[in-house]
C-alpha cells in the first residue's frame, strides 16, 4: 500500500477528496497550519513537514494551492512522486492576473471577511456547481484565521522557478483559473475544469490508479 499525503486547494478541506479512490493508496490528508503575517509559500510549506512521516516512502498529491505547496515540499523532503492536479509547478505557470498582483496587490484592499465572501461567490470560476454550494461555504468557513488573504499573498509573491523531480502534472483543458495553456501538463482531462477532482473524479481515479502502482 502506497502512502500518499494529500493537500486540498485554497479555501477547501479534505472533503474535496471525497470522490477520489486510489486502490493501492493510503491517502493521508494534511491539515492547514495557521499562517503568520508575511509568511512566504516556502516557509508555509515547511510547516507541513511535521505531518509527514519521512522515515517511510511516500508520494505527495496536491490540488490547486495545495499542489503549489507540494511543489515546495518536494524540494525539502524525499518523495517518490509529486502529483499536481489543477495546479502550477512554479510561479512561471501562474496566469498574468495573479502575477500582476505582486506589484499592485488589490487583495490587500479588502478585509478577510470580504475575501472569503469573494472566494465563495467565485465558485463558478472554480467550477463548483449549485449542489456544491453549501459544502464549499462550510469549507471556506473552516479555514484558519486570516487564511485567505495570507494565502493569496503567498501565491502572488511566489518566487520558485524550479520544477519538482518525479512530477506528474494533471490539468483540465477547461480550467478557468489556472489556465491549461499556461502549464506544461503531463496528462490532460478534456472537459476538466478547476474543480475536476469533484466533477471528473471517475476519469481522474482511473488515471491515478495507473500512476500509483
Amino acid at each position: 500500500m502506497k502512502t500518499i499525503y494529500a493537500i486540498p486547494g485554497l479555501g477547501t478541506t479534505g472533503k474535496l477528496f471525497e470522490f477520489m479512490h486510489i486502490a493501492n493508496g493510503d491517502v493521508k490528508i494534511l491539515q492547514w497550519p495557521q499562517p503568520e503575517i508575511g509568511i512566504t509559500l516556502e516557509q508555509y510549506a515547511k510547516l507541513f513537514v511535521e505531518q509527514i512521516d519521512t522515515s517511510k516512502p511516500f508520494s505527495l498529491l496536491g490540488v490547486s494551492f495545495g499542489g503549489m505547496i507540494c511543489s515546495e515540499l518536494s524540494h525539502m523532503v524525499n518523495t517518490e512522486k509529486v502529483i499536481l492536479i489543477s495546479s502550477c509547478k512554479n510561479k512561471t505557470e501562474l496566469p498574468f492576473i495573479i502575477r500582476f498582483q505582486k506589484y499592485i496587490p488589490l487583495y490587500k484592499w479588502f478585509s478577510e471577511k470580504t475575501l472569503r465572501r469573494f472566494a465563495f461567490n467565485s465558485r463558478w470560476i472554480l467550477g463548483f456547481e449549485k449542489e456544491y454550494k453549501a459544502a464549499f461555504e462550510d469549507m471556506i468557513n473552516a479555514m484558519p484565521k486570516n487564511y485567505v488573504g495570507l494565502s493569496i499573498g503567498m501565491i502572488v509573491n511566489w518566487t520558485n522557478t524550479k520544477t519538482p523531480k518525479n512530477c506528474i502534472h494533471i490539468q483540465g483543458k477547461k480550467d478557468n483559473l489556472l489556465l491549461y495553456k499556461n502549464v506544461k501538463a503531463d496528462h490532460s482531462i478534456e472537459n476538466g475544469g478547476h474543480a475536476m477532482i469533484v466533477y471528473q473524479a471517475k476519469e481522474l481515479n482511473e488515471l491515478l490508479n495507473k500512476l500509483i502502482l
